[in-house]
């Protein structure tokens, strides 16, 4: 297996309109050869905290407290660049993971855009989503049931979220879902190689 890292991540928002709605807090894990090698949640204050009362709901987030605990964009900003650059090198392209991790993206990138980041110089334009993995398994039988959901998903694999709707929870189970995923494909490859041109597109 190569020795290539990922970046998994989760997002707790005030809602579903990244233009609109807050980012809340970032979950971010590092994952290399089927461990967690980092792991770190930054929470924010964005100094507006735009959110609806259903996301409320969801993520449990009591927002008294959460001003409480939570920074500014400068400082989360700051503390996240410290952390990236624990585990990747200067000018390396970091790859995100996640499930559904577009959603995420959306709400990272558009709060580093408002606070002057270059996301762009940063990331990479290819992502690693675990729900897309998933739909691969079930296509080619390596998966008897379709799972789509990260919560099913969960249950499926016997993989405890320590913090469920927390970004760090969340974060830290969907890397190990990934590693879950890995060791099929690995077991698979090991008996049957594919070619090149037969391989199918992951991610």
């Amino acid at each position: 297996m190569k020795p290539d890292k990922i970046l998994f991540i989760d997002t707790e928002t005030g809602g579903i309109d990244p233009s609109i709605d807050s980012l809340l807090s970032i979950g971010l894990v590092v994952w290399k050869e089927s461990r967690i090698i980092g792991e770190k949640e930054i929470l924010v204050n964005d100094g507006v905290l735009h959110v609806t009362d259903q996301a409320l709901a969801i993520n449990g987030i009591d927002l008294e407290e959460h001003k409480k605990a939570a920074v500014s964009p400068g400082q989360a900003i700051q503390a996240f660049d410290e952390f990236l650059a624990q585990y990747f090198e200067a000018g390396e392209k970091v790859t995100l993971g996640g499930h559904n991790i577009n959603f995420d993206v959306n709400f990272l990138k558009t709060f580093l855009t408002k606070n002057n980041y270059s996301f762009q110089q940063r990331f990479s334009h290819r992502h690693v989503d675990t729900a897309s993995v998933l739909f691969y398994l079930y296509l080619t039988g390596k998966l008897k049931q379709k799972i789509v959901s990260s919560q099913d998903a969960f249950d499926f694999f016997g993989i405890t979220v320590t913090g469920r709707h927390t970004a760090l929870g969340d974060a830290v189970a969907t890397a190990t879902l990934f590693t879950k995923l890995v060791s099929i494909l690995y077991r698979d490859g090991k008996t049957r190689t594919a070619s090149k041109d037969t391989m199918p597109e992951l991610f």
